[in-house]
């Protein structure tokens, strides 16, 4: 008996520790799963009353799962986020305040600026990294220069540069990166801020762009250029590992990819170069935060794990493990790891002079203005001075721009759709009944289940959406105040919509009838000319449709390369090529684009009309043929005729598609160089997703929407009236 009661108490207890023990769900990008698994498990022998779920996010969209998950409302107690977008979260009201809890830790850690806001500390700093110089000491001594002593001045690697290409017409002395949403605005505002300039005031209340200092670094950035290989940071990095080009400022992750691409090269890093020697080198420092939900259940024992993940042990550990970060507490720094190895010496030599960007929630935005800027004086030749004037304006506006508190909850606004759609369905059922019997009750009990999807994933979302198209909507917090159509307004006053939208409806022309043309001669020569392995045939051009873009339009990247099939193709038959190469060129960027996207499609619409030629009744072409009709007039007379109800469902759709697009522009230029690849879609992407601004994004769609319909509508009365 007594057993029995031991074993029921013993039981009992476990079960009560069981439902005691905190689950703490934490996101993060930095470690891999290997590494994740020994700190978790090492973490959970330590501390047996917690447990871990630990989630792994890519760099691409990890930020975009973070939002739309706390959007959902089924965010994780920690996550990680990058220094950048830590103003939006801090100032968000969305994180635990963690002033108390690490208040005798702030002298003791890098990189607090992203997660303070109003003297209020909402994360922890874990990882931090920065932006250096690499040197090829082959290159170095090929030029006559002293491998051993690196640039340590303007002047210097601009000598440095120019000898370097002059060893040959392959050959690259600098590596300037630009066409890029982050990279251009990163190796250039180092410079910036040692030749005496800055972007904000201290207060950040205004811009200081337009200063005498900021024209000197970019006449020297310009004088740079003639001896530069200017494209984005990865072909960069790629060229310098090859051995093409002498000097880059970059980052620690070109340590594995060199070794792993090059492990023979010579190569050393050192600090960025300044005006005049004596001068602290700055660079820019960015980090990963490890914050806390607000709503988490386990505010103390997530706290544990972040001071645990923020430990010296831990942090020295993922610096050894992945070679191209460094510890954020500066007593980590001093471990001899740091100093043993040429690479990471250079790393945290740099990385005692980093300043971080601006904490303002409007930085994001002022990231693509800079970079901007960058490609309009390296790429477009525009004069330095007014593209400074241009991007101080730039800024200027979006230090303007007002922060509506929400006075609303999203939950509210749910009730109200719902009602919306109880009313809007009792309204149709009324009308309909008084015009005709409902049917049979078993038909509604057949139809509910479409019924509900399409409550639930279409009608209500775009009800939803449309009233959040007037309103301030706060996407962290899920807060809105309704402000009319002001939305609507500052987007159709926006300059950088107008070009969107210019660049996608020049998108949709330059698409639409060559994919139309290319789609109905290649069904007509599969149909009609005696092609061997038409099957074959077939798929093959049916192959793209089934691929996916995202796979189709990075492909097609390294095909328009500097480097790329393209170029070599075009040299080899003599012919000229952009400088620089297709991608990052503003002129040629979109239509490049433009060209895959026809290849890409042109196989699903082939298909289309494969199926309405071979409906075509033969006894028409066998009375032409009796009455002297050729090929070319059959075409003209019969085929073409006959095709007309599906050239006008191939065209509309088309269009459709076409104006929406957004993957190829995502995935091979994000919107650049200069802008000059932004579509609508992507517009709203950025939005949404970068801006936190759900409101406007929403306006964007439901504008989109209306040219949508309009163009059906146009096009659709035109060849209607033609069929």
């Amino acid at each position: 008996m007594k057993k029995n009661i031991f074993f029921f108490m013993f039981l009992f207890s476990s079960v009560s520790f069981v439902a005691l023990a905190a689950d703490l769900h934490v996101w993060q990008f930095s470690m891999d799963e290997e590494q994740s698994r020994f700190i978790v498990e090492r973490f959970e022998k330590e501390n047996p009353n917690i447990k871990i779920h630990l989630q792994q996010l890519s760099w691409d969209f990890g930020n975009d799962k973070i939002i739309t998950s706390m959007i959902a409302g089924n965010a994780p107690d920690i996550f990680e986020i990058g220094s950048t977008f830590g103003p939006h979260f801090s100032q968000s009201g969305v994180l635990r305040d963690l002033t108390e809890e690490v208040k005798d830790l702030k002298d003791k850690y890098l990189m607090w600026e992203p997660v303070t806001h109003e003297g209020k500390i909402y994360g922890m700093p874990w990882l931090v990294g920065t932006r250096f110089l690499f040197y090829n000491k082959v290159l170095f001594k090929r030029a006559g220069l002293d491998p051993h002593h690196p640039p340590k001045t303007w002047s210097e690697l601009l000598s440095a540069a120019e000898k370097i290409k002059n060893l040959g017409p392959d050959m690259y002395g600098y590596g300037i990166s630009v066409a890029e949403e982050f990279s251009p605005w990163q190796t250039f505002i180092p410079y910036l801020w040692n030749g005496g300039s800055d972007v904000l005031s201290l207060d950040l209340s205004q811009t200081i762009l337009n200063s005498r200092a900021t024209q000197n670094t970019l006449s020297f950035y310009r004088q740079l250029k003639s001896f530069s290989l200017l494209n984005r940071q990865e072909q960069i990095d790629q060229m310098f590992s090859a051995g093409k080009v002498g000097i880059m400022l970059s980052g620690a992750w070109n340590f594995k990819s060199i070794a792993k691409t090059n492990s023979l090269l010579e190569y050393g890093v050192t600090t960025v170069p300044t005006p005049e020697e004596h001068l602290p080198p700055y660079s820019f420092g960015g980090g990963e935060m490890l914050v806390i939900l607000k709503k988490s259940s386990y505010p103390k024992e997530a706290f544990t794990f972040v001071q645990y993940l923020t430990s010296k042990e831990v942090e020295i550990f993922l610096s050894k493990e992945q070679r191209n970060v460094l510890p954020s507490l500066k007593e980590a720094l001093n471990d001899p790891f740091f100093s043993s190895d040429f690479r990471m010496k250079g790393f945290s030599e740099q990385m005692r002079f980093t300043k971080t960007p601006p904490a303002h929630i409007g930085w994001i935005k002022m990231e693509r203005v800079l970079s901007s800027m960058i490609d309009q004086v390296m790429l477009q030749e525009e004069p330095i001075e007014k593209a400074i004037q241009k991007t101080s304006l730039d800024i200027d506006r979006i230090l303007q721009e007002t922060h509506e508190k929400g006075e609303i909850s999203d939950k509210k606004l749910t009730v109200w759709i719902l009602l919306l759609i109880v009313i809007l369905f009792l309204g149709c059922w009324f009308f309909r009944n008084r015009l005709e019997p409902i049917g049979a009750f078993s038909t509604w009990i057949f139809i509910s289940p479409w019924i509900l999807l399409f409550l639930i994933f279409s009608l209500y979302p775009l009800l939803y959406a449309f009233l959040i198209s007037f309103s301030s909507y706060h996407v962290l917090t899920s807060h809105l105040s309704f402000i009319g159509i002001r939305n609507y307004i500052e987007i159709l006053k926006d300059s950088e919509f107008r070009k969107a939208l210019y660049h996608t409806l020049f998108f949709a022309v330059g698409t639409v009838p060559f994919t139309l043309v290319i789609s109905i001669l290649l069904a007509t020569l599969i149909d009609h000319g005696k092609v061997p392995f038409k099957s074959l045939f077939q798929a093959g051009f049916f192959l793209p449709v089934v691929t996916s873009i995202i796979v189709i339009a990075t492909l097609f990247t390294y095909f328009y390369s500097e480097n790329g099939f393209l170029n070599f193709i075009l040299t080899t038959l003599y012919l000229p090529k952009p400088d620089p190469s297709w991608l990052i060129h503003k002129t040629w960027a979109l239509p490049a684009i433009m060209a895959m996207a026809v290849w890409s499609s042109s196989g699903y619409y082939l298909i289309l009309f494969l199926a309405a030629l071979q409906s075509i009744p033969q006894s028409l072409y066998e009375a032409s043929r009796l009455d002297g009709a050729n090929a070319v007039q059959q075409f003209f007379k019969i085929t073409l005729p006959q095709l007309k109800p599906m050239i006008l469902f191939v065209v509309v759709i088309n269009t459709i598609n076409s104006l929406q697009v957004f993957p190829e522009i995502f995935t091979m230029t994000k919107g650049g160089p200069a802008r000059s690849t932004t579509t609508i879609v992507y517009y709203l992407y950025e939005k949404g997703f970068s801006e936190f601004k759900m409101g406007e994004a929403s306006s964007v769609a439901y504008l989109l929407a209306l040219i949508i319909c309009a163009f059906s509508y146009f096009q659709m009365r035109l060849l209607r009236e033609k069929i």
